[in-house]
């Protein structure tokens, strides 16, 4: 029996024992809203299948390759897709609460409204990932590579994206309020009108970052470097906490419709 037709076979419930399928060959299968919470299927060949609104809570996916699949609408909450290889996926409105995706693949990858709250993306490959308007609170993308995404509108308020590479990322009208990104790298970074709002950016690199009309009350930018960076109409500057250590270059309140560029610098 092949690997499509023992699939074939699960679904009409004619299986019996641990449904296992790690390193099947699932290439290009038709399977939307197919039932496969729990199912083995490590390392299985996925690419090109169709699994829009399919039932894949808890199921294990480690190192699967499921390159330009089809995961709208999909249930992947609690899945472990650790090493997975999801480029150039559809996972439009897909749930991944609490989902693994460490060290996964989603280059490319569409996100738009999904949700991944608590979601482990640590060490996560998201270059050029559409993740705009997506569910995200607490979610960590610590270490991950996240350079020109664009997470425009998306909540990811108390999410963790420490020493991420933020290159060219957008975030406009994001919520990354008690967001730690600490040592993240947000050069050419747009955050026009985002929320940064008692955020921890220790550390970060600010070269040419745009900050118009931000929030950044109360925001920890001890050791940071901003470097020609766009400010205009930023909320709030006057609030920003800085430890007593740090040193400050002039810090300035831009007034609307002063759209100048502004050099600032801070030192521990």
């Amino acid at each position: 029996m092949t690997d499509k037709e023992m699939i074939l076979e699960y679904i009409r419930g004619g299986s019996s024992g641990v449904f296992n399928l790690s390193w099947a060959d699932l290439t290009a299968m038709h399977l939307p809203k197919v039932n496969l919470s729990g199912v083995n299927l490590a390392f299985a060949n996925l690419s090109g299948a169709n699994l829009t609104g399919a039932n894949l809570k808890n199921a294990k996916l480690a190192g699967a390759n499921l390159v330009g699949a089809k995961l709208s609408h999909a249930d992947l909450s609690g899945a472990d897709l650790s090493g997975a290889d999801l480029s150039g996926a559809n996972l439009t409105k897909a749930k991944l609460f609490n989902t693994l995706l460490i060290g996964a693949q989603l280059s490319k990858a569409n996100l738009k409204q999904a949700n991944l709250i608590e979601a482990n993306l640590i060490s996560t490959n998201l270059v050029k990932a559409i993740l705009v308007g997506a569910n995200m609170p607490k979610a960590d993308f610590s270490f991950s590579d996240l350079s020109f995404a664009n997470l425009s509108s998306a909540n990811l308020a108390g999410s963790y994206m420490l020493e991420a590479n933020l290159t060219g990322t957008k975030f406009l009208g994001a919520d990354l309020s008690n967001a730690d990104l600490s040592e993240a790298n947000l050069s050419n970074a747009d955050l026009t009108q985002a929320d940064l709002s008692e955020a921890n950016l220790t550390r970060v690199i600010l070269v040419n970052t745009i900050l118009c009309n931000t929030n950044i009350k109360n925001i920890i930018l001890k050791g940071s470097n901003i470097q020609d960076a766009k400010l205009k109409e930023v909320k709030r500057t006057e609030r920003i906490a800085i430890p007593i250590r740090s040193k400050v270059i002039q810090l300035p309140i831009i007034k609307p419709g002063d759209n100048k560029r502004v050099s600032l610098a801070l030192y521990s």
